[in-house]
């Protein structure tokens, strides 16, 4: 009895790491729902057709176009680090970009991973380009976006990093 006990308990630890580590990887662990938007000149209208924008924080600059149907929206675009943390790091530890769906009041509906990148990837493959197609939530009336990442030097195991995030709900 003690045998299969042990041979249940191991199991069932395996199976909450493998779950964890799936939902980590989803990119829908980490939610802005329900949060709203405080800040009104980061939140751009959803209009239909052949739309484009920029927009932008004092670390990032995010260029988008998208084509907006009664179903999708087709969003293209590229992330590119402004000033200082585009020279002073070599490195992106991860980095994640995020759609938001606001509702008419700016508060969340839905976000979206639309970029992700990791595992020290090279600042030298800025800009970083995106392309999604896109379920519209319903009662959607205005987009933005957050990010969240890190960034390092090259080098030594004591090197340097920085991180960087930034949702227009939490400022």
């Amino acid at each position: 009895m003690h045998l299969r006990h042990n041979r249940f308990m191991k199991t069932t630890f395996f199976l909450v790491i493998a779950v964890f580590t799936i939902a980590a990887c989803s990119g829908r662990l980490f939610t802005f729902k329900g949060e709203k938007v405080t800040q009104k000149n980061l939140m751009f209208l959803l209009q239909d057709g052949n739309q484009q924008g920029v927009w932008k924080t004092n670390e990032l600059a995010i260029k988008y176009q998208y084509q907006l149907t009664s179903e999708t929206l087709k969003i293209a675009g590229t992330t590119e680090l402004l000033g200082g943390f585009a020279t002073g790091f070599s490195w992106i530890k991860h980095f994640a970009v995020y759609l938001l769906f606001l509702d008419g009041q700016g508060i969340v509906v839905e976000n979206i991973l639309i970029y992700s990148a990791g595992s020290y990837r090279s600042i030298d493959t800025i800009p970083m380009e995106f392309e999604k197609t896109i379920p519209v939530p319903e009662g959607t009336r205005t987009i933005s976006f957050a990010y969240d990442g890190e960034l390092t030097e090259a080098g030594a195991d004591d090197h340097s990093s920085y991180s960087i995030w930034f949702s227009p709900s939490r400022q």
